[in-house]
């Protein structure tokens, strides 16, 4: 096989990645849009809006949890976000997503998704977005809604004070003793949940895909048993690119967001 064939390959097999990947529709969302937008840092959560718009509160556990990727991916700036923790559910990482396919495996080989569990202390730890309309309906597209994910309606319980160490967990321990007089603060929402009915085996996701997590978890310090947990899964090994290509669309979605800053 030639150079050039080889090219045209490789060529292809990026663009069946991009046309697919629900990361890099957000990457195209990235460097289309128009105007300026900033996160606030660490915002409270609440359950009214800023405006008369329907609000809709968006549970994430994957490469969300990053206030980068939702600012300079998806183009979103919430309207209040807070940690959260969200129980009966697993943490799972899957290569087979609607959307995708066999096709990037090799490039960025699965996305984290959050499925029930029978485990009774089950339990994933997240971000609680609070969003208009215009942007959920944003991370639905470039999610890859309802191919790569659907929605599915979920109760999540905000993290109450100095976040760190096992503030999520306790909630849940509290929320489990049925007390009326210190029982937790629930809030009703939506996650991302895969579109088949059974994931048979998690598919280690890119280092670069798990490392987005892992920063995200870090910033909004969620348990150090979760942070633990998630230092523990391997990644993906043997790439075509290396690491995969999560993290150097997000740093390529940053620096085309810091250009567009300087020249407003």
């Amino acid at each position: 096989m030639s150079r050039f064939t080889c090219h045209v390959l490789l060529s292809l097999y990026l663009l069946v990645y991009v046309c697919s990947s629900s990361y890099c529709a957000a990457f195209l969302a990235a460097v289309t849009r128009n105007g300026k937008k900033t996160f606030a840092t660490r915002p409270q959560v609440t359950t009214t809006a800023a405006h008369d718009d329907k609000v809709y509160h968006y549970f994430c556990f994957g490469s969300n949890v990053l206030p980068s990727t939702m600012k300079n991916l998806r183009g979103i700036t919430p309207l209040n976000a807070t940690a959260a923790v969200l129980p009966g559910y697993d943490l799972r990482f899957d290569g087979s997503g609607g959307n995708n396919g066999g096709a990037r495996l090799a490039l960025e080989p699965s996305a984290a998704f959050v499925v029930p569990s029978q485990d009774a202390d089950a339990q994933v730890h997240g971000v609680l977005y609070t969003l208009t309309a215009d942007d959920f309906a944003r991370v639905g597209w470039t999610e890859g809604v309802p191919f790569a994910y659907r929605w599915e309606r979920c109760r999540v319980y905000p993290y109450v004070g100095k976040a760190g160490e096992n503030v999520g967990s306790d909630l849940l321990l509290r929320a489990s003793q049925n007390s009326t007089d210190s029982s937790p603060t629930t809030c009703n929402a939506v996650t991302l949940v895969s579109p088949k009915k059974f994931i048979e085996r998690d598919v280690p996701p890119s280092s670069s895909y798990l490392n987005i997590i892992q920063r995200g978890a870090r910033y909004w310090d969620l348990d150090e048993s979760y942070q633990t947990k998630l230092a523990s899964i391997p990644a993906a090994k043997n790439l075509l690119i290396p690491g995969g290509l999560s993290g150097p669309l997000l740093q390529l979605a940053e620096t085309i967001a810091g250009f567009q800053g300087k020249k407003s």
